[in-house]
């Protein structure tokens, strides 16, 4: 399976004439052994290969501290193709829900050849002064082939497009910021995005995604013990009442803007680099409804353990009812604000 020459012709065939070769490649009903082969393996490896030779070679951190090692070089080339995978199940299981076609081959060969300019921005990146700027313009370049690829590899339908989209670079965002916390290889510095008053940082099109990121991350710091008879208390319950209130306020102005956002894109029948910027509110929107909870209690000085323990026991009570004395302790708590509590915690 492995052709280093048809694997160059189809890779400078997606750069020059992206929308003949994506034809051409799916005519030809590839698996997605057969596509890794092709091409994202040879995407993958050769990018990390060039994008750290360049990086030796014009930066002086490599110049004085010696080449990366070589652990660290592998583990980056693993990501990758964890991370690969991972958006290509995501936009593949989302086909789906969007009354596209689940296919995981069509999927792996529409990530593999819409990502093309992405991964030669990556090597671009490693260049002095201009490196950064060509990366980040070949990144959207490649968000800009993805959407295009999508109606013909995944079926999607024309109104579903944008919606299908934004859900999946979103989930895909949420995902890697998950693994990568809980694997310790992410971090945003929370003097850029989010400090103790909870502000909002950052700027440009993707500033309030940053911002929802830091959240995340911050909330996941947050630590929690409760008490050893698992009843809640009256300040907790009235603290959880006050801010599922909140929660249901934004949800519904987050909902507007998603709303609105989908009826602006839904005759949309193509997509340029100038429809970033709606792209990114249209994410903004969805990973703010997604977080509206974590936000409401980070931004308000609160403990983001201890609310989900709360939600839990709730959510215990309400099902089990009278199992134990905290149960029917909480239980308690939870028909005297049933009308709110139930169909929230549904």
């Amino acid at each position: 399976m492995i052709d280093p020459n048809k694997s160059i012709a189809i890779i400078k065939g997606g750069l020059i004439e992206p929308v003949k070769t994506w034809e051409s490649y799916l005519a030809e009903n590839h698996t997605w052994q057969e596509t890794v082969a092709l091409i994202t393996g040879p995407l993958i490896i050769a990018s990390a290969i060039a994008a750290a030779i360049l990086s030796w070679i014009f930066s002086s951190h490599y110049m004085f501290s010696g080449k990366p090692g070589i652990s660290g070089f592998l583990v980056g080339i693993v990501a990758a193709f964890a991370g690969f995978f991972l958006a290509v199940f995501i936009f593949s299981f989302f086909a789906g829900v969007f009354k596209g076609k689940n296919d995981f081959n069509r999927g792996v060969a529409a990530v593999s050849l819409a990502t093309i300019p992405t991964y030669v921005g990556s090597i671009l990146g490693a260049l002095p002064w201009i490196g950064g700027l060509l990366s980040l313009a070949m990144s959207i370049v490649g968000l800009v082939f993805l959407y295009k690829i999508i109606p013909s590899y995944l079926e999607v339908p024309q109104a579903k497009r944008i919606v299908h989209f934004v859900a999946s670079l979103v989930t895909v965002f949420v995902a890697a910021l998950l693994i990568g916390t809980v694997l310790g290889l992410g971090g945003y510095s929370s003097s850029d995005h989010f400090n103790e008053r909870g502000d909002q940082g950052g700027t440009g099109m993707f500033g309030k995604l940053g911002y929802q990121a830091e959240l995340m991350e911050q909330a996941g710091k947050d630590r929690y013990q409760p008490p050893a008879d698992g009843k809640i208390s009256d300040d907790q319950i009235a603290m959880y009442l006050t801010t599922i209130r909140k929660v249901t306020d934004l949800r519904a102005e987050q909902r507007k803007a998603l709303e609105q956002f989908e009826q602006e894109n839904k005759d949309k029948k193509d997509f340029s680099i100038a429809d970033i910027g709606g792209l990114a509110s249209g994410m903004n929107a969805m990973m703010g409804s997604v977080n509206a909870e974590m936000e409401v209690v980070k931004t308000g000085g609160g403990n983001w353990a201890e609310y989900s323990w709360i939600g839990n026991q709730l959510r215990i009570a309400m099902i089990q009812k009278d199992i134990d004395d905290a149960v029917k302790h909480n239980y308690a708590l939870y028909q005297a604000h049933e009308s709110e509590l139930r169909a929230f915690l549904r």
